[in-house]
């Protein structure tokens, strides 16, 4: 694996990325969640050699090592995926997108249909620019959703707040507690093959920058999707959970519903951390088809 690489991209920015499973394998861009960084796709490592798939792992624009792109939308990412693409030598690829990635590789089926040959989405983030698809979102969440400046206000001491709460460790006070309030399913996953060694890098990673680099993606989440997933054309799977606690499956059914290529794989008993580790490899089989 090569965790701290960096491309170039056409107008100038940097966009750092890892790699992890088989270098010689069959490319697929691992798109992250929120907040998570590069580091994220490192589960996946041993299941990808083991099927002989390379994993390129970018951070988005604020995320990690890459360079800021201020007000940019889901429908910016397509450029600087074929810009990280094309300074690879890659010419078609398949994509993974896991919970806050979901809608990014949503965006980039949409914008780079001829280039994106299959897409798989665990856990995936439906549409929050409504208010209205906010309602399974826990009420702090829902509400720093709705005030644009209470949101940039708070957001400073949040990070603060959880990059303590992780340096503590899972085991003591209050990430402990914050721990005992997931599904019990997603407590074995997070503490399985090493996931909270995974969870936790990763976190710190995308935080690196303090509160900036957070908002600047996560703002992204909460603006209208300025793409169309009903006109996309390439082979998308969906996987979710039916216990997961974060993103209810029902919004992911809703949202598979508006893609006319979707195939769904709706999983009892898994919840929203548990399902990528149960299943990742299950769709990297999928995306190694057709």
């Amino acid at each position: 694996m090569e965790e701290d690489l960096c491309a170039t991209l056409p107008d100038g920015r940097r966009l750092s990325y890892a790699r992890y499973g088989d270098p010689a394998g069959m490319p697929v861009i691992f798109h992250h969640g929120w907040p998570s960084s590069r580091y994220q796709a490192a589960f996946l490592d041993p299941i990808a050699r083991e099927r002989g798939v390379a994993i390129i792992a970018p951070d988005r624009p604020g995320v990690g090592h890459s360079d800021s792109r201020p007000g940019r939308h889901f429908s910016d990412w397509p450029d600087d995926l074929a810009g990280l693409a094309d300074q690879l030598g890659i010419g078609g690829f398949r994509i993974l997108g896991v919970s806050g990635g979901g809608p990014y590789a949503l965006a980039a089926c949409a914008g780079l249909g001829d280039r994106i040959e299959r897409a798989a989405i665990l856990c995936g983030a439906p549409p929050l620019a409504d208010k209205s698809d906010r309602s399974h979102m826990h009420w702090v969440y829902r509400t720093l959703a709705t005030s644009t400046r209470l949101r940039r206000m708070a957001l400073p001491g949040v990070v603060r707040l959880s990059r303590w709460m992780v340096a503590r460790g899972p085991e003591r006070a209050p990430m402990s507690w914050m721990l005992r309030s997931i599904p019990e399913v997603d407590r074995e996953a997070i503490f399985s093959s090493g996931g909270w060694a995974v969870v936790s890098r990763s976190f710190r990673e995308a935080t690196r920058r303090g509160a900036p680099g957070m908002l600047e993606d996560g703002e992204v989440y909460l603006s209208k999707w300025d793409f169309d997933p009903g006109k996309i054309t390439v082979p998308v799977h969906f996987w979710h959970g039916k216990a997961d606690a974060n993103l209810p499956f029902e919004v992911a059914r809703k949202l598979a519903a508006t893609v006319p290529t979707a195939e769904t794989s709706w999983i009892e008993g898994q919840g929203h951390y548990s399902l990528p580790v149960n299943h990742a490899g299950e769709a990297l089989d999928w995306l190694k088809e057709g």
